[in-house]
């Protein structure tokens, strides 16, 4: 089950440089299983529509369009940050206020 407070609108704050992970990166995780991750591709708002689901601590995610799946573990930080943990390395996402899905 999904907790609550993952739903809404993430933004990337930091990432450790191992996870490649673009600046302004957003992931919006919606009701339903369907994630929304925005990436800025020259200015532009690039968005991929995944399928994610929650088990315990891990979080589920699958790009439909193509064949990757991944697995990562998760908790809300203090200050309701969303950490995402890939077995040492993090990424550590803020709430964008105002927006929710």
């Amino acid at each position: 089950m999904t907790p609550p407070w993952l739903f809404g609108i993430w933004r990337l704050l930091r990432a450790d440089p191992s996870l490649d992970f673009a600046p302004g990166v957003r992931m919006e995780f919606c009701d339903g299983g369907q994630l929304r991750y925005h990436v800025d591709v020259g200015g532009r708002d690039q968005v991929l529509t995944l399928i994610y689901r929650v088990e315990d601590d891990i979080l589920h995610t699958e790009n439909p369009a193509a064949p990757h799946a991944m697995a990562v573990r998760f908790s809300q930080g203090a200050g309701d940050v969303l950490v995402l943990d890939f077995a040492g390395p993090q990424a550590v996402l803020i709430r964008e206020l105002g927006v929710r899905e």
